[in-house]
């Protein structure tokens, strides 16, 4: 189990990498407060740097709660949460084992932890009923002009702008499967951001600050609602009066 500083640390270094992920640099950023904040020690001759991939993870809190963690103990003098990769750099002296700690700490926690760069892998998201109306856009975070090729007539059209790495988008994500499995009028489209400096970040989510970011259009093609963040009772509602129109 992590020490409560650890998780305290994990949790408040999550919500200000978001802000920061936001304006781009985050990772040079968060070395940046982890030092302002005296937990990072002189990096001595001799020290090396290892990245570590993480696998099945869910959510980018996984990666924030291993590095809380790995700061704590001696011998670490930086490490960092890539969520866009999925990976951790640690710099650390040569006689610490980056590589079996994180896998030990990733296996408590479920999740599995590969030496080395470009292994880094999420859990895929949820399985929708056969027959559901139910497609992934985007999932490269490319740009998309026009986001009324998408709109279904007849149907109420959800369009959900997500990230692998956010869990709430995992949560209503669930939710769109029970919507789906009891609707037929309703058609929901996904699109995969990346991150928040992805092109199609860039042209719909200039004024979001949380995800998800989902859009509702009625039948007919008109907008009915947008919401930021997780509001299953508000997306219910909206979804209902689309379909009343």
């Amino acid at each position: 189990m992590r020490s409560a500083n650890a998780l305290s640390s994990a949790l408040g270094l999550t919500a200000f990498s978001g802000w920061l992920a936001a304006r781009g640099g985050w990772l040079v950023a968060f070395g940046s407060l982890a030092a302002a904040c005296g937990g990072v020690q002189p990096v001595p001759e001799g020290a090396s740097t290892t990245v570590v991939s993480l696998r099945k993870i869910d959510c980018e809190a996984c990666g924030a709660e291993l590095v809380a963690d790995l700061r704590e103990r001696p011998g670490v003098y930086s490490a960092a949460f890539d969520r866009r990769r999925a990976e951790i750099s640690v710099t650390a002296s040569r006689s610490f084992d980056v590589a079996g700690t994180v896998k030990r700490l990733a296996a408590d926690e479920g999740f599995e932890a590969v030496l080395g760069a470009g292994h880094g892998q999420y859990l895929g998201w949820a399985t929708f009923p056969e027959g559901a109306d139910a497609r992934t856009i985007e999932d490269g975070g490319a740009d998309i002009p026009d986001l009324g090729a998408q709109i279904v007539p007849g149907k109420v059209t959800v369009i959900d702008f997500v990230a692998a790495w956010c869990m709430p988008c995992r949560k209503l994500d669930a939710h769109m499967v029970t919507v789906l499995e009891a609707r037929k009028d309703v058609a929901y489209r996904k699109l995969d951001i990346v991150d928040w400096d992805s092109p199609l970040a860039r042209r719909y989510l200039k004024q979001v600050s949380k995800l998800p970011y989902v859009i509702v259009f009625d039948t007919s093609g008109a907008r009915v609602e947008a919401i930021a963040g997780l509001a299953l009772d508000e997306l219910d509602a909206a979804i209902e009066r689309g379909a009343r129109r």
